[in-house]
């Protein structure tokens, strides 16, 4: 009988992770010819300028005060 040890991760690091496939996905259907792409208009607008940026804000946030 073995046992397999699964590994600890940091739901941050899923998130950086999951962060990563967003823009590559949006930067990958960009590419695409009009109608070829998979994404519609609003949901590549919504990931692009919404969702990516504020994961992105989140990932990166430094609790350090400024002053």
């Amino acid at each position: 009988m073995t046992f397999q040890q699964t590994k600890q991760e940091y739901e941050s690091t899923k998130l950086e992770r999951v962060l990563k496939e967003l823009q590559t996905i949006v930067k990958r259907d960009g590419k695409r010819h009009l109608m070829d792409q998979q994404l519609s208009h609003s949901m590549q607008e919504l990931l692009q300028y919404e969702v990516i940026p504020l994961l992105e804000a989140e990932l990166n946030y430094d609790p350090t005060p400024q002053y």
